[in-house]
């Protein structure tokens, strides 16, 4: 048994996850080539605006599914997915509709005045579009995962990464200083499109006949598990743009932003390809011998060999190469990157295994891991405010932080793995 699954991981395994990251890689890499070019007609100021724009829709998309998406992958029957699919764009659009109308209240009603910068630009508006599109690409992703469609994963990836940055460059080109946001929702649509376009999905999703609130009660564990679990992780990921916008400045989030968004391109490359077919294959083998041990020590050991050169090499050159790249005023991100690293060596490796989570619906116990995980970084970055008045002060602390948090989640998920948990 054991050969046989080591067969699977080194012929099948590797097949999808290289499927998967070949399209990731071909638009990551477009990603990287128009950085030099983005950041000579796009101020630091504007990668700031986009990152707090993100921040707080990537925050709020987590609820616009009800967490439904996790659940596609669970039916037998493939017209049980689907209603699923319809659920969640019917909750998407009502949730999207409703943020609308937070934005023009708190807007044009009270006239909210908002340290984030967030309500001060026209763009906006284009949150609950984004935060609606989010919801149905991630469910149209999740349906692909379950029929094993890897090859359009990989390129519908690329298709929206592709159309979102030939838009920002033409946008910029044309100084609309707010382009990189209208190309980035402009993207996601078109993404969406082309999957629907090319699979036919919507008649089959909406002749679909059933009582939505039948199928919100059947899968209700992941709204009332995953919602505030994967809040947590968002948060813990995303409310340090909107922190430093606070506590510093948008040109500290633009540098920030910068950092991140160079940095996470391996996770976004490989990791999140390595995730989706693991998953799968860990469902597999669950089933088949009740525990997945050897397929995860395997995906560790392979990750780890991946993750360590990677984020060495990122550690070292940092500094040196955002200056080269981008210009000498993007030097103090090369700085950020630097201590970005250290726990993204770390993450790396667990967001992959972390899926068993979901597979052994051990919704409650992340729920609190991220829970803790977000209050205690944001504390960290805080607390280098307050006492050392600097931004790398506080990306020090949230990176000592983040490490101690997925290892943590490491030892429970490889707990799961062994069903010893």
């Amino acid at each position: 048994m054991k050969q046989r699954v080591q067969q699977i991981f080194r012929n099948q395994f590797l097949k999808n996850v290289s499927t998967l990251a070949f399209g990731t890689l071909i638009s990551q890499g477009l990603v990287v080539a128009s950085s030099p070019l983005l950041t000579r007609i796009f101020s630091v100021e504007a990668f700031g605006i986009l990152s707090v724009f993100t921040s707080i829709t990537v925050f709020f998309a987590v609820v616009s599914t009800g967490r439904y998406e996790l659940a596609i992958g669970l039916p037998e029957k493939d017209k049980d997915a689907l209603k699923i699919i319809k659920l969640i764009i019917l909750l998407g659009f009502a949730i999207s509709l409703f943020y609308l109308m937070m934005i023009v209240f708190l807007k044009e009603v009270i006239h909210f005045q908002d340290k984030s910068g967030f309500l001060l630009h026209a763009t906006s508006y284009l949150a609950p579009v984004y935060i609606f599109f989010i919801a149905i690409y991630s469910a149209l992703s999740y349906w692909n995962q379950r029929q094993k469609k890897y090859k359009l994963i990989s390129i519908s990836n690329a298709v929206q990464v592709i159309a979102a940055t030939v838009l920002s460059i033409v946008f910029g080109l044309l100084g609309i200083q707010e382009g990189m946001i209208w190309a980035l929702v402009m993207g996601i649509i078109i993404a969406c499109f082309f999957i629907f376009i090319k699979e036919g999905l919507l008649p089959k999703i909406w002749e679909q006949k059933t009582e939505i609130l039948s199928v919100a009660k059947e899968y209700q564990s992941f709204p009332k598990y995953m919602i505030l679990s994967d809040l947590s992780l968002t948060a813990s990921q995303q409310f340090i743009p909107l922190l430093f916008s606070v506590l510093y400045s948008t040109t500290v989030v633009g540098f920030f932003a910068m950092a991140n968004r160079m940095l996470r391109l391996p996770n976004i490359v490989i990791t999140s390809s390595i995730a989706n077919v693991f998953r799968n294959d860990a469902i597999d083998e669950i089933r088949k011998t009740g525990n997945c041990k050897v397929l995860y020590e395997s995906t560790f050991k392979k990750l780890m060999a991946m993750s360590l050169p990677i984020y060495f090499l990122i550690f070292l050159v940092a500094p040196f190469m955002f200056k080269f790249l981008f210009g000498a005023i993007w030097l103090e991100a090369g700085y950020y990157a630097r201590i970005i690293a250290l726990f993204l060596f770390i993450e790396f490796m667990a967001t992959p295994l972390n899926t068993l989570f979901y597979v052994k619906e051990k919704q409650k116990l992340l729920m609190r891991l991220q829970f803790l995980n977000a209050v205690f970084g944001g504390l960290a970055i805080y607390f280098g405010a307050i006492f050392f008045e600097s931004a790398r002060m506080s990306l020090v602390f949230y990176s000592a932080n983040a490490v101690v948090f997925n290892l943590i989640m490491l030892f429970f998920s490889y707990k799961i793995a062994s069903n010893k948990l």
